[in-house]
């Protein structure tokens, strides 16, 4: 009996070990969902962004690879400045009904795998948000437990309340860091409803690109004046330039575009082989104009790309020493800027290159390679791609206001530029 109990005790705690636990992060939970995009209505490369109380949408899709379709539903989830979940109840942020289904769908045509594409766009009359701030689309069959989530979303509503005012200065404080990193110089510009007390009721999170691993978080006014908010730090706020983006372009698999090294053609679809590449640290700058890590779902003229695209693995190389204590990873929005395993890649020593691959959908798509020591979450893009200041780097800043009755983090502000646009 004492056997049978330790046995069954070891089989729970192993099934606790495993159950899926979702985060309220961008994650893809199901091994058939692929190509998740969110956006705004019509346009791919405008983030998922809606002012509240406007009509502005999101438009939602993706691909399931099952072969039959399912009821998928939604929900939102309102966070906190650092996307933790808060402790407001749904009726507090949620106007009309807790969750809504996603019913459009269209099966793929001619595609080998074939799927089934979802489309929907949101919010509408029987799911709408009444506060500003972070929130999670959790998508999932039957109800939102963690075991029948297939994926979750950020997204962001905003009150633009607050003026940003950022500039990136040629000589930042540290000259060391002259031609290399990128400083955010910044100033809020606040009206008197939030004047009481600042320090402690605002916050400001400054991104680079779609990355998540290095965004900066928590920043504080360093001097107040009347409406105005100065973050004037000793070293700056700073963020390695990098490097323009690698690309490659599939939208055809008809011909082998700039970087393709060939493309393969077989019973279970395609596999497309990019040419082998090197580091790029200690090089001379070179503009390549990109979109800043950033995809395009796009198949030929002739095709309908939500039910005609077709997918490929795409197999990456890279030629270089291996990096003792470090894993490296492709990023970019092609993998939504996840440092896991399905961007991690693996050491061929005996052709001295690492090796990776990743089920893409026909497209433009953009990347470059991070190093991440053993132990740490944030990437070092320097090691592997050099450190310029020339660098054409997208910058997204969030400035959020503590209510206290109810508690949350309002998003006050809000400002995309690109470092290249910014008042230097």
């Amino acid at each position: 009996m004492k056997k049978v109990l330790l046995l069954m005790l070891v089989f729970a705690f192993s099934i606790g070990n495993y159950a899926q636990q979702v985060k309220n992060e961008d994650i893809i939970y199901d091994e058939n969902i692929h190509t998740v995009l969110l956006h705004s209505v019509g346009n791919q490369l405008k983030p998922p962004v809606i002012r509240l109380g406007s009509n502005d949408k999101l438009q939602l899709s993706f691909d399931d690879m099952s072969s039959e379709t399912f009821r998928f539903k939604y929900t939102f989830v309102h966070c906190d400045q650092n996307w933790n979940t808060t402790d407001l109840e749904q009726f507090e942020y949620l106007d009309g009904y807790e969750e809504d289904e996603i019913i459009n769908y269209q099966f793929s045509v001619n595609a080998i795998p074939g799927y089934i594409h979802y489309n929907h766009i949101f919010p509408g009359r029987d799911m709408n948000v009444k506060l500003s701030g972070n929130y999670i689309l959790k998508v999932y069959v039957d109800d939102p437990s963690d075991e029948n989530v297939i994926f979750t979303r950020r997204f962001f509503v905003i009150e633009p309340l607050v003026n940003i005012k950022a500039t990136i200065p040629y000589y930042p404080k540290k000259l060391e860091f002259t031609r290399f990193k990128q400083q955010i110089d910044l100033q809020l510009f606040t009206p008197d409803l939030f004047n009481a007390e600042p320090m402690q009721r605002i916050n400001v999170s400054i991104q680079q690109n779609g990355r998540w691993d290095n965004v900066k978080t928590g920043l504080k006014p360093t001097s107040i004046s009347l409406n105005m908010l100065d973050y004037n730090y000793p070293n700056g706020i700073v963020f390695d330039g990098g490097n323009d983006f690698r690309h490659f372009n599939m939208e055809s698999y008809w011909y082998k575009s700039m970087y393709i090294r060939e493309i393969i053609s077989n019973k279970d679809g395609y596999d497309v082989i990019l040419h082998t590449e090197g580091s790029r640290k200690g090089r001379e700058y070179e503009t390549l104009g990109d979109l800043n890590g950033r995809r395009v779902v796009k198949a030929r003229k002739e095709q309908v790309t939500a039910t005609e695209g077709e997918y490929a693995w795409v197999i990456f190389s890279l030629k270089t020493s291996e990096y003792k204590d470090a894993n490296v990873y492709i990023l970019g929005q092609l993998n939504d800027w996840r440092l896991d395993g399905k961007s991690r890649m693996k050491y061929d020593s005996r052709n001295r290159m690492y090796v990776g691959d990743m089920f893409l959908k026909q497209g433009y798509y953009e990347y470059n390679y991070l190093v991440v020591p053993d132990g740490r979450t944030k990437g070092d893009i320097t090691e592997i791609e050099g450190d310029h200041w020339e660098a054409d780097n997208d910058y997204t800043i969030y400035v959020y206001y503590r209510e206290k009755v109810p508690e949350y983090d309002r998003l006050v502000g809000y400002l995309n530029f690109n470092s290249r646009q910014a008042e230097r």
